[in-house]
């Protein structure tokens, strides 16, 4: 009698080790999926911030935050690209006789530098004024991504620049894909592609 009641504790004790050992393997492999699944997640989002137009603070806002930093003023560049892990403005702009240079947080709209300097000689008395953007009536940044990805056959925006050339205002919008940089210029008031540049 002894002997069956030994057996079959023997036998229960068993069956549990086994049964606690798969619950372990189960819980391995679906922590292996959540990681897994993680990981492709984290991938994904990284692909889609590095497109300019997650960006949160519009064009006209940064242009807004320059000139109450830097007022009488004129700006003759905006630019936006992603430095370190964050999406950057840099705008920079002149008076008579000096030059300045605002850097802000894309997403936040937070100031990260400003800075201003004597222009040289050259330069001064209105002469770097001439190089001022035609900021009225300019196509936004989402248009211009989108016209420059129709043109070039490319997605993810990576850069954008609104610069003065040949005494007009022009788009820059960079992208990259597949190792390959493709620049599209374009009128930044009527949106017709001026060049499209590839790099290999």
């Amino acid at each position: 009698m002894k002997i069956k009641v030994l057996t079959a504790v023997l036998l229960a004790l068993v069956l549990a080790g086994c049964s606690a050992k798969q619950t372990t393997k189960d819980s391995g492999t679906s922590s292996q999926s959540a990681s897994s699944s993680q990981s492709q997640s984290s991938e994904a989002k990284q692909a889609t911030t590095s497109d300019i137009l997650q960006v949160k603070v519009t064009v006209n806002e940064a242009i807004t935050t320059y000139q109450k930093t830097f007022a009488q003023t004129d700006i003759t560049s905006i630019s936006l690209e992603k430095v370190g892990n964050q999406f950057q403005y840099e705008v920079e702009g002149v008076d008579d006789q000096r030059e300045h240079q605002l850097t802000l947080n894309a997403m936040t709209s937070s100031v990260i530098n400003k800075h201003s300097e004597q222009l040289d000689a050259d330069e001064a008395d209105g002469v770097a004024r001439q190089e001022a953007l035609k900021l009225t009536n300019f196509i936004s940044l989402s248009r211009a991504v989108k016209i420059a990805q129709q043109s070039a056959e490319v997605t993810g925006a990576t850069e954008a620049k609104l610069d003065q050339e040949n005494g007009q205002t022009v788009w820059k919008i960079q992208f990259e894909q597949h190792g390959q940089e493709t620049e599209v210029k374009l009128n930044a008031q009527t949106g017709k592609v001026l060049t499209t540049e590839v790099d290999d």
